[in-house]
């Protein structure tokens, strides 16, 4: 049995591998991983495709941590993206491109060490990247595996396990599996797994599904368990028992422009 405990530790040990992702998308060195599963494709058409590899949203993600601004410029391989928001005192603002790191403090502008850029990328994905899934499933150093239908409350889902190639990542050994509807390929629910602050297992339920500008988008419920040696192929329906529910994630005032 899994140790049920209210606490809301995960996504910083996911973000940065996420993001590592994220940034070497079209990068002709990366270890070939294999073809992509068909229903990651359909998925990724069906929320948007080239409407969101070519676009420029901006939205306001909010969740138990506060809410923050999120602006997304995606040109194929390339992104800039930026959050902002109240963190204890101060507004914070920071910008990251596929390069580049920036950071502002109520407005000042404010020099980023070396030491720092990758919390401050963290700081950005963590209010970013579930929101634009499923698009970056097909990323380079990704590993799907398709692991058949699976029943989830009298409605047939197909279940995608997805890992990354070693060393890839800080956190390569983190794993995630994704439900799909069969028929539209829509997403339905995503879950991970991670080892840091003694572990735990996440699983995020969609809802409130609609389409701003082609692409479309949810609202996210955030229930999780934690305990060390967890693995994500615990997640099953007879497991959701052991869950509890930590945080809704709401995304707001979503405007999505096509760029040239």
């Amino acid at each position: 049995m899994m140790t049920r405990k209210k606490r809301t530790r995960g996504v910083r040990a996911v973000v940065w591998m996420v993001f590592t992702l994220w940034s070497v998308v079209g990068r002709a060195d990366q270890i070939p991983t294999g073809e992509p599963l068909g229903i990651v494709d359909r998925s990724i058409e069906f929320h948007g495709g080239e409407t969101y590899l070519n676009s420029l949203a901006e939205l306001q993600v909010c969740s138990k941590s506060g809410c923050y601004r999120v602006t997304a410029r995606i040109q194929g391989g390339q992104f800039e993206i930026e959050a902002r928001g109240q963190v204890r005192d101060h507004e914070r603002r920071v910008r990251i491109t596929n390069q580049s790191v920036e950071h502002w403090q109520d407005g000042q502008a404010v020099e980023v060490e070396a030491g720092r850029a990758g919390a401050l990328r963290d700081w950005v994905m963590a209010r970013a990247y579930f929101v634009f899934l499923p698009f970056r499933l097909n990323d380079d150093s990704v590993i799907q595996e398709d692991l058949g239908i699976e029943i989830w409350n009298d409605r047939s889902w197909r279940k995608v396990k997805v890992s990354f190639v070693a060393g890839s990542s800080s956190g390569a050994n983190d794993e995630f599996l994704y439900w799909f509807d069969p028929e539209t390929a829509r997403l339905e629910q995503f879950a991970y797994s991670f080892a840091e602050n003694s572990g735990g297992l996440r699983l995020r339920r969609l809802f409130n599904y609609r389409r701003v500008g082609g692409v479309l988008f949810f609202d996210q419920e955030n229930w999780g368990v934690d305990g060390g040696g967890l693995s994500v192929d615990q997640i099953r329906p007879d497991q959701v028992s052991d869950f509890l529910h930590l945080s809704t994630v709401t995304v707001r005032e979503i405007t999505v422009q096509p760029l040239e």
